[in-house]
């Protein structure tokens, strides 16, 4: 009677194919720069084909809930870094494990829930940049997902400093608001790029799932800037004074550089593009960290010509934490940006690419991508693309452009006017991100995994279960009904939600050689339209089955709220079983006896869907986990391996929050939405006043880490 819900019918056929094509090492590929041009044919490495490597169906165990490798953890510091380990640049996330960043960029701002859970079944880790609004990771997403994602923030320090350079100096017409003229040797561009950061910078300090800043993007440090400043700028004009002083050292005139001479070498040239560069990165180098030590400098996004001089790369890897670069102008990586000259020794991130299929519209395409002829072809290159940068190992991840196609181009994942997924693309997208740490491991010639076989397989069956009515109101049980009823509704009173509770003692040693989870329930009375069906993980396992109700559920902001939801099926509810995974719950909640689960929806409906319940006569439909375990003998670095110098605890009787350690020491204490809410060096602290809910202690060490903590308040 079980079904499982998360491999479809492109991903089978993918798979048949794996088989028929192992005996060669690369797929052909048609493929042309332009609309009109012709096509050539190119070699597409597909993980499938690499010699020697075997494709693993279980790659997704592997993940941390942030996306990053379960069985590769360093020091955690409450907010993402990059550090080189064993050969490999890795971004380590907030809580300590190192991944692979795997984004997709340019989400609107409607549906971002659904949005989101289509590049999380494709296993990506993160939203790039150009999204509707900076913040709507943080607040659409990740307040009430534990499957967190990362998301970046940009800044514009020249792009907005050009548009208002007027203000400051005398800017002919041509060049105000111009993007060929690179003013950032004013000396007000310090002072303005302080100010930006001042205010841009502060606000986002303690956020802890920004990946960190982009600079700006796609600036033109390139080889006409010392033309264009000496001829389009006024005399005395300071950036135009800077660029004569340059070409005066090299012997030159102010009419040399207006007609580029050929005493206006091209070594000149990029010489001075990349003082450009170097002074840019600096001066916003320093005006981030004034103001931020927390999140990493992501760069100016490289591009075109700045990209092929290497000065302006190097000055790039000298400044910032992370080298980002757009790349459209090759088919490859490994003829440009996957070269080790290029990434010298420094961590570097894609933040722009895609392909078109030509076929999706009858006419040219805007866009600097590349045309390919079928949308399977897409995920080929995606695959070929991803595969060149995993080899280089300086590369922590890339970000996709884009989400959502253009009305006149096929750039997205899912398509412009329904948002339909292009599953022949993305099939070959989730192959590759389910197996990154695994494509790792096999380029690196290391197995972080352990070593020994998964075969410990135990079940057990929900030792609580019962349903709720929401709304103050609703005051009666249903803890014994053989039925479970789940609803969301716009009326509170017709709502329904079902929880359930799980009593592990009697593993608790084994939890932390968990391997994968799933909750299963069967569903009993279904429905045919489009449902959205979400479980989701409860910290406060007080609830008895017996007493819950809508009026109790109300009072209690753990039980209340649609926080942790950690997996989902969206799609017509049949009569049968239905798979959730919970891996990273029990695996990160490792050192508790139970466990607890609500099923709920997000998508209003007019009747409840029925589950079966722990009463329910035929033993086989009732809820129940299903554990899978590494043997004892494995070495796992698990959440609770680690020991921290501070014990933090709350008293929900007293309201007393303790923090056990030694002083001096400062902690400051921030809601889930990232609001401080504390700031102390008490052992002893006075929680009573706060509001129900889900808080984050963080305390700075001496070492300049940080020990982060969570604590439920009801």
């Amino acid at each position: 009677m079980k079904k499982s819900f998360r491999i479809g019918v492109i991903y089978i056929s993918l798979m048949v194919s794996i088989q028929l094509s192992a005996q060669v090492d690369y797929e052909p590929i048609l493929i042309k720069s332009g609309y009109t041009g012709g096509w050539i044919t190119n070699k597409a490495k597909l993980v499938h084909l690499i010699p020697g490597y075997t494709n693993p169906d279980d790659g997704r165990d592997d993940f941390t809930r942030y996306g990053t490798y379960k069985y590769l953890r360093t020091d955690s510091t409450g907010f993402f870094y990059v550090k080189k380990i064993n050969g490999r640049w890795w971004m380590v996330d907030p809580e300590g494990y190192a991944g692979i960043n795997m984004a997709v960029t340019s989400f609107t701002s409607s549906s971002i829930q659904n949005d989101y859970d289509i590049i999380k079944k494709n296993a990506y880790n993160g939203s790039g940049n150009f999204l509707a609004s900076e913040g709507q990771t943080k607040t659409g997403y990740n307040m009430q997902n534990y499957v967190k994602f990362s998301f970046t923030r940009r800044l514009n320090f020249f792009s907005s400093y050009k548009n208002e350079r007027k203000n400051y100096y005398d800017t002919p017409s041509n060049v105000q608001g111009s993007s060929s003229h690179i003013l950032v040797l004013d000396p007000k561009f310090a002072e303005y790029c302080d100010n930006l950061a001042s205010s841009n910078v502060t606000p986002y300090v303690e956020e802890r799932d920004l990946l960190g800043y982009f600079t700006d993007n796609e600036i033109n440090f390139n080889q006409d800037q010392l033309r264009n400043l000496v001829k389009d700028l006024p005399e005395g004009d300071p950036s135009r004074e800077a660029a004569l002083n340059f070409a005066t050292s090299k012997g030159l005139t102010a009419e040399d550089c207006i007609k580029y001479t050929s005493k206006v070498t091209e070594d000149i040239k990029t010489e001075f593009a990349a003082l450009l560069a170097e002074h840019y990165y600096k001066t916003v180098s320093e005006a981030i960290r004034k103001y931020d030590q927390n999140h990493l400098i992501l760069g100016s996004r490289l591009h075109g010509r700045p990209r092929f001089i290497p000065a302006v790369v190097q000055a790039s890897h000298r400044y910032m934490d992370v080298t980002s670069v757009n790349f459209y102008d090759r088919y490859s990586p490994a003829d440009a940006i996957s070269l080790e000259e290029w990434t010298g020794d420094h961590p570097c991130l894609v933040t722009e690419f895609y392909v078109k299929d030509i076929s999706v519209f009858n006419t040219s395409q805007p866009g600097a991508g590349w045309y390919v002829n079928s949308q399977a072809s897409r995920g080929h290159f995606y695959q070929n693309t991803c595969l060149e940068l995993l080899q280089n190992k300086c590369y922590i991840g890339w970000h996709y452009f884009r989400f959502q196609d253009d009305p006149d181009s096929n750039k997205g994942i899912v398509s412009y006017n329904d948002k339909k997924e292009y599953t022949e693309m993305t099939a070959y997208m989730k192959q590759l991100n389910e197996q990154v740490y695994r494509l790792c491991d096999f380029y690196d010639e290391k197995d972080n995994r352990p070593q020994n076989k998964a075969t410990d397989i135990q079940t057990f069956t929900a030792v609580e279960d019962t349903w709720v009515s929401l709304g103050s109101s609703n005051t009666s049980n249903y803890g014994s009904d053989a039925e479970l009823e789940v609803c969301y509704n716009a009326a509170e009173i017709n709502r329904r939600e079902a929880y359930f509770k799980f009593d592990l003692s009697s593993v608790k040693d084994k939890l932390p050689y968990l391997k994968h989870a799933e909750f299963e329930v069967t569903c009993t009375s279904g429905d045919i339209a489009g449902r959205s069906l979400f479980a989701s993980g409860i910290e406060d396992m007080s609830w008895d089955e017996f007493t819950l109700n809508g009026n109790i559920r109300s009072t209690n902001d753990d039980w209340k709220n649609g926080y942790n939801r950690l997996d989902f099926v969206k799609s017509p509810i049949v009569a049968t079983c239905y798979s959730f995974n919970v891996t990273n719950w029990i695996f990160d909640h490792s050192g508790e006896d139970k466990m607890s689960f609500k099923l709920h929806e997000l998508v209003s409906a007019t009747n409840a869907l029925k589950f079966a319940s722990k009463e329910n006569a035929n033993e086989n439909y009732r809820p129940k986990l299903v554990l899978t375990f590494w043997e004892s003998a494995s070495k796992i670095v698990t959440p609770n391996s680690k020991k921290e110098p501070y014990s933090i605890s709350l008293n929900q009787t007293s309201g007393i929050l303790n923090i056990d350690g030694d002083p001096p020491f400062q902690a400051k204490i921030f809601t889930s939405f990232g609001q401080i809410v504390l700031n102390t060096q008490k052992n002893e602290n006075n929680f009573s006043n706060f509001e129900p809910g889900v808080y984050i202690v963080k305390i700075n060490l001496e070492n300049g880490l940080t020990q982060t903590s969570k604590i439920l308040k009801q």
